[in-house]
């Protein structure tokens, strides 16, 4: 929300990919931890922001790494990350495989 209003957009956002390697659900069918593996090579920019009318870029730092995420089913039947914890360290290069 704040990075849309400063107008911030995402260039190359098929760049962007996960890739869920592995979900447990409790028993309950209400919540679940996952281990995604994220590549993230969109870039985060200011558009039109240049002197020359081109993108100010903010962010076009390439990283991938794993996380694991604690997702809920919510009372209106969608399902969301409710928290996200780093596995290992990130990496400049893709290591998230084919998915």
């Amino acid at each position: 929300t704040e990075w849309n209003s400063l107008g911030y957009t995402v260039r190359d956002r098929d760049a962007f990919r996960f890739v869920v390697e592995d979900v447990a659900v409790d028993p309950s069918l209400t919540s679940a931890v996952g281990t995604v593996c994220v590549a993230d090579g969109s870039r985060l920019v200011l558009p039109n922001a240049a002197p020359d009318g081109g993108d100010v870029v903010i962010d076009d730092e390439y990283t991938s790494g794993r996380a694991e995420w604690d997702v809920r089913l919510d009372a209106d039947g969608v399902w969301r990350v409710y928290s996200s914890t780093s596995i290992g360290a990130s990496a400049t290069e893709d290591v998230c495989g084919a998915g």
